[in-house]
């Protein structure tokens, strides 16, 4: 979030550590998670009581030359620089040394032929996924987006969220024709806050409207200063169609100490955030997908977990991560093993990793997609946009390899001359599709669909099947 400089003009310089983090009082201690006691709202009744592995290519990355977990420093251990040796320096006697060499350009040399047999073999796997294609198509705009924004249907009327730092609520007959803008209320503390709505359900059972919010605190690192930040997820609902909400605590929070002041983002310190969410067609789960800024290597990237259906009324500390193969850590401050895992360190300043997913079921393909962000630097400057698919929700490792769907000059052109940040012009963060018809949001839609970058479509999008052109 925030991802837009103009709101916040205080910036941290780069070269030495904050004075607060010098002074070592930024850095929160470890234990348990407290618990959320419920207080029930006067319009609700009393509050009610995997994947075996990871994917081969996944498998490589997440291996690959990664440090040891860090352990909870205080602030002045966590600012200290951390020297990693790369595995390959060593103190090779010089026969030792020439006889690696010998093995190494051997083993290049059978590599480089089984690589161009694989090159010379027929594209079966990419005909095997579904394709997409853009079509140009008037502008439609959701005006100040800096998140996801969800979606759903009420009768006749379609209402639709937008964030950017504060939740809005949109509503009109279609995508197309959306008006009525007010601002949603949280209550009187939670509406001074840095709070993005992400992701939305109207439950079909109770008639009420379930959301998440992704939430950034002040103050993590310095004093007086919003950002860098450390956010967390917590859980709401409504009787009115998202106009007014109900706080019902925090349920996703990485661990308080990964966090890591000495960062050269201008965003994160650490945290979990930029997520969404979605029921399975069981009704036994919300499935939630998100970005870990963990201080971390091993636990950057995005993140799975999952909240019971049946304690979506009173669900802190009901929510669990994916981790090692299963839904075993407590979303509160427990683990995560990454189902896209970040390639280089977040919080260097070349780190690079997918973030930001937004996810739909497609009638069309009788699938799940994902739309990612993937940063190239921690300033998240884009590269591309990327799609994955996956037929079962409920497993993170289904995911196909992220494929890259719009390149950064794709983007750019898509977005010239939109009413939005310098960055958002240059970056088009923020990819989702929502459906055109009635009945479609952004969580279920056919095989055209509006495609918005930043809350800006100029351009349909149109799903095929897997050889189908």
């Amino acid at each position: 979030m925030h991802r837009c400089n103009a709101w916040f003009p205080t910036r941290l310089s780069r070269s030495t550590p904050p004075a607060s983090t010098q002074r070592g009082s930024a850095a929160p201690t470890c234990g348990k998670p407290p618990a959320f006691r419920l207080t029930p709202h006067p319009a609700f009744p009393s509050a009610q009581a995997g994947r075996r592995s990871l994917p081969a290519w996944a498998e490589e990355v997440l291996q690959a030359g990664r440090p040891s977990e860090r352990q909870c420093l205080s602030a002045n251990r966590a600012a200290e620089p951390q020297v990693i040796v790369d595995r390959i320096q060593r103190n090779w006697d010089k026969a030792g040394l020439c006889a690696s060499l010998v093995f190494l350009l051997v083993l290049v040399s059978i590599t480089s032929r089984i690589g161009s047999a694989k090159d010379n073999s027929p594209p079966q796997r990419q005909a095997s996924f579904p394709s997409v294609k853009f079509d140009d198509a008037p502008q439609i705009q959701i005006s100040g987006v800096d998140s996801n924004s969800p979606a759903h249907w009420d009768g006749d009327t379609l209402y639709v969220f937008n964030s950017y730092g504060h939740p809005w609520r949109n509503s009109g007959r279609n995508i197309s024709h959306l008006g009525n803008r007010i601002s949603t209320k949280l209550g009187d503390l939670n509406d001074k806050l840095y709070i993005w709505i992400e992701a939305t359900w109207r439950d079909a059972d109770d008639g009420l409207l379930y959301g998440a919010y992704h939430y950034e605190p002040d103050a993590v690192c310095v004093s007086n200063n919003h950002l860098p930040t450390m956010p967390k997820v917590a859980w709401i609902r409504s009787v009115d169609n998202g106009a007014t909400w109900e706080d019902l605590g925090f349920i996703i929070e990485a661990k308080p100490c990964a966090v890591r002041c000495d960062t050269a983002s201008p965003w994160d310190a650490g945290g979990t955030g930029d997520f969404v969410f979605y029921l399975d067609r069981n009704k036994e789960y919300f499935y939630f997908y998100g970005t870990s800024y963990d201080s971390r290597f091993e636990e950057q990237g995005v993140w799975a977990a999952r909240l019971p259906y049946a304690d979506r009324r009173n669900p802190s500390g009901k929510a669990m991560k994916w981790y090692k193969g299963a839904w075993s850590e407590p979303a509160l401050w427990g683990h995560v093993t990454p189902v896209f895992p970040a390639t280089r360190d977040y919080h260097r300043k070349d780190g690079e990793m997918f973030w930001g997913p937004a996810i739909h079921w497609n009638t069309y393909l009788k699938t799940y997609v994902m739309f990612l962000n993937h940063a190239v630097d921690t300033k998240l400057t884009q590269d591309g946009i990327f799609i994955s698919f996956n037929p079962n929700l409920g497993n993170p490792s289904g995911w196909t390899k992220p494929r890259m769907i719009l390149n950064r000059q794709e983007i750019q052109k898509a977005m010239a001359g939109a009413s939005v940040s310098p960055t958002k012009l240059e970056n088009g963060w923020y990819p989702e599709v929502i459906g055109t018809q009635k009945g479609e949001t952004d969580k279920v839609l056919g095989r055209t669909a509006r495609f918005f970058l930043a809350g800006v479509s100029r351009k349909t999008i149109t799903f095929f099947r897997p050889g189908e052109r």
